[in-house]
């Protein structure tokens, strides 16, 4: 009878560990797949441009995950790039960077640059040397991205080096149109003491503009030439951005999707 009791008493005991076990792997199990989800509806939303969709399940993978949390900042700062809201983005996807594996890196930095790209061009007519700082801040981000992430002739670096010439570009045409803006004052002001210049001197001067005459028709100077260069390599990059769009592999109007 005893024997029975005791029996009894062990399969129960059995029977209650089996189901905190089975309980606490259900949860888990749980756990992990509702993570997994809001992962992959964030990926998902943003490609089918639902990027309101596509933050809000980023931010849920955010609360319920304390794994790999660099991509739920990744992709939360993409969704909030792709909507214009540069500022929340650069926050997220500078969070990202810091967390992220090596490995993942570069996508994180593509994004990013992509992001403090955006910021300049807002403000370049603004204020052209915070611009400039923005644009900088742009390619050094590209710069220091880790070799392990984008080794030779992988699409992460085509896309780097995609992105560093394309915000070079634009560096340069707006530092050409700074310049060019500047050389119109002083051709201004130059303009301006010329006059006063040819009606003080009187048939003097009139001699003095015969004989520059030929000096004028030589052609643009040096500086003007670049400016000119500069400017038109600022327009055929936006021309190309406008032509490629969001698909297009040069110009972006929004950056690379989430994981």
């Amino acid at each position: 009878m005893n024997r029975v009791k005791n029996l009894w008493s062990r399969r129960r005991r059995i029977t209650k560990i089996n189901l905190i076990l089975g309980t606490i792997f259900a949860l888990v199990f749980g756990y992990i797949a509702m993570a997994t989800y809001f992962g992959t509806a964030s990926q998902v939303r943003y490609t089918s441009n639902d990027f309101p969709g596509a933050k809000k399940a980023a931010t849920a993978f955010l609360r319920v995950s304390p794994f790999q949390r660099h991509i739920g900042y990744f992709n939360r700062g993409t969704a909030e790039a792709a909507v214009g809201d540069f500022d929340a983005a650069q926050t997220d996807l500078e969070s990202a960077l810091e967390i992220a594996p090596t490995s993942a890196e570069c996508a994180v930095r593509v994004n990013l640059s992509y992001v403090y790209e955006k910021q300049a061009d807002q403000i370049a007519s603004q204020d052209p040397d915070q611009s400039q700082e923005l644009y900088d801040r742009s390619l050094k981000t590209l710069e220091d991205a880790p070799e392990e992430c984008q080794p030779k002739k992988s699409e992460e670096k085509q896309k780097s080096n995609q992105a560093k010439e394309r915000v070079e570009d634009k560096k340069q045409g707006e530092k050409a149109k700074e310049e060019g803006t500047d050389d119109s004052e002083s051709d201004d002001e130059d303009s301006h003491d010329q006059d006063s210049d040819d009606k003080s001197s009187g048939d003097e001067g009139q001699d003095s503009d015969e004989e520059k005459t030929p000096d004028d028709s030589s052609g643009k100077s040096e500086r003007e030439k670049k400016r000119d260069e500069l400017e038109k390599r600022r327009e055929d990059s936006e021309r190309q951005q406008r032509q490629q769009g969001p698909g297009g592999d040069g110009g972006r109007s929004t950056p690379e999707k989430p994981w």
